[in-house]
Formats: C-alpha cells, structure tokens, sequence
C-alpha cells in the first residue's frame, strides 16, 4: 500500500491550505465540484481547481517537493480513495509560507512538511455526511498520520493545537477519481 512508502521514507506526512468563504463565490466553483467522479485524481483536480480560483499554489508546491520524490503525488494519484483537506493559499500565508519559499521552509526538515501533509489526507472516500454527523455531534477523523481530528458540533474542525478551522462549503464535495477534496481556511497543526 502506498501509505506505508510515504511513512517509512520520510516517518510522517501531513499538510494543509486554507481557502477564504469568498473565493468560492461566483460562478467558478460549478467547475470545481462535479457530482460525480471524473477521469481526474486529486492532484489533476486541485491543479484544475487552482486553474480557475488560484487558490492551491503553496500546497501543490508543498506536495512537489524535491525531497518528496514524488511520494506525496504518489499517495494522492494512485488507486487508493483518499480523503484531501485542502487548504487555501491564504491559509499558508498564516504562517508565512507561499509557493516560493514551501519547500525550502522546510529543507532542514523534510519531515515538518511531511507531517503537516499527513496530517490533511485520511484513507477513504469520505463525503461531508460522514465528516459532519447530521446531527451536530462531534466526530474524530483519523488522518494517515495516525492523529486525528475532530469536528465539532457546529460544524467546525478542531485540530491538535486546539485551532477552529472552517470547511469551506461543508456540504460541497470536490469529487475526483481517487477521493473527495474538502478545502479548508486554515492549515491543520498536529
């Protein structure tokens, strides 16, 4: 399985982008959020998404980085359903990370990185319905890190650090071929 290359290569991996309410206003988010999965896996799907929003830059970076060698992209092309939580590039910029600087951020430590990635990718296709409970109550998700998160009853997601992070249109499921895509506005700490 693919999950065990990216742990036992670089020990962890997470990473999250955070996306404002308002760049998904307008008429550009029919393109991002098909009803039903397409041709497209979760990196051909964020890269068509960024196309028209501009909004994943810093976490495509992230993901291609170098000294990755290509075993993030691997994790979110291959055959296995995952879930991606997304965050925007404003959410990045919250810790004063953009496209240009992601990976050499980080080239001391490959493994900050890795673990911030994996701490935004769960196994599964997981739609909102079983992110959110219906009705309101708290639910943990476990991320392919091994630590989890947990969404609260209104509809927020709590992350390790105790931050509050909002789903960007909860009940709107980017679909790709391989999994589901939520975008998020700020990027989940372990």
């Amino acid at each position: 399985m693919k999950f065990a290359k990216i742990t036992s290569a670089l020990t962890v991996a997470v990473l999250s982008v955070a996306l404002t309410q308002s760049a998904f206003a307008g008429p550009s988010k029919d393109k991002v959020v098909p009803g039903k999965p397409g041709d497209a896996n979760i990196v051909e799907t964020a890269i068509a998404a960024n196309a028209d929003l501009e909004v994943f830059d810093t976490l495509l970076a992230a993901a291609t980085c170098d000294y990755f060698d290509g075993a993030v992209v691997d994790i979110l092309t291959g055959d296995d359903k995952v879930t991606l939580f997304a965050p925007v590039d404003t959410a990045f910029a919250k810790l004063g990370l953009n496209d240009a600087n992601v990976c050499a951020a980080f080239e001391e430590d490959p493994n900050g990185l890795l673990t911030i990635l994996a701490y935004h990718v769960t196994e599964g296709r997981r739609f909102s319905n079983s992110v959110f409970n219906k009705r309101g109550n708290a639910k943990e998700i476990e991320m392919l890190l091994g630590t989890g998160f947990i969404t609260t009853e209104d509809g927020m997601i709590e992350d390790a650090q105790g931050q509050e992070i909002n789903v960007v249109a909860p009940f709107i499921n980017i679909n790709a071929s391989n999994g589901v895509i939520h975008v998020i506005d700020t990027v989940l700490l372990p």
